[in-house]
């Protein structure tokens, strides 16, 4: 069984709510980013004055999609992770000012993943995935591969990235563009979507995360998406 069903999904950008907004803005011309902020209710306060702003992004998204449904497996994935604040840590060495112990302990790739299991008080498995440009594509494929051996199990898929500092964005291929989202997955029985490897998938500019979102709100059958030489296909 490779098939899977997204029971929920919540979307937050700066722009817009709607991913399919979201999509039709960043494909128009001169398309800029936007200041913004999550509004982070479910956070608790002392908690939430600490965190970056990208770690607020994900867990506002991941809290909303799992508000009254535990999971037993989450997978949140980057392409960039903590790089803001990772900047911030080697801006204030190489001043020599004194690390916040804070920033530097959350500064890993996966300080969103464990602050949402204490947040949300489960022990569940966790996994963060880094994989460049395809990093959606590989958290989808690690869902559907744990769905396929634990049909009975609920999973959380976050997908979350800001813009990266001015110094890095030459090393990036995509448009830089704030976004979070969370989807809550299980096994599909009857129906359901599949992903697929595509040798046809043309490179994409534009992060495949809120892409994936915008077709599942459309009637289309197939959506294929490429980045780095690398293709793949859902289909319902």
């Amino acid at each position: 069984m490779n098939r899977v069903d997204v029971v929920r999904w919540t979307f937050w950008s700066p722009e817009s709510s709607d991913p399919a907004q979201w999509l039709d803005r960043w494909r128009s011309t001169g398309a800029e980013p936007v200041d913004g902020n999550p509004g982070a209710e479910q956070i608790p306060p002392m908690q939430r004055r600490r965190m970056s702003r990208l770690t607020k992004m994900a867990l506002t998204v991941a809290l909303d999609a799992t508000v009254d449904a535990p999971v037993d497996y989450s997978i949140f994935c980057s392409q960039h992770g903590e790089i803001v604040r990772t900047r911030e840590i080697l801006a204030s060495i190489s001043d020599g000012v004194e690390i916040s112990p804070t920033a530097f302990a959350q500064s890993v790739h996966n300080t969103s993943s464990g602050l949402y299991t204490i947040i949300a008080k489960s022990n569940h498995a966790s996994t963060s995935i880094a994989s460049g440009a395809n990093s959606f594509a590989h958290a989808w494929l690690e869902a559907q591969a744990y769905l396929a051996g634990n049909p009975a199990h609920r999973v959380l898929l976050v997908d979350f990235d800001e813009v990266i500092p001015e110094e890095y964005r030459s090393y990036s291929q995509q448009i830089d563009c704030d976004h979070a989202l969370a989807m809550l997955l299980t096994a599909a029985p009857d129906g359901g979507i599949e992903m697929t490897r595509s040798a046809d998938a043309v490179d994409q500019d534009l992060p495949q995360g809120p892409q994936f979102l915008a077709w599942i709100q459309s009637e289309q059958r197939e959506l294929t998406l490429g980045s780095d030489g690398q293709g793949w296909q859902w289909a319902r």
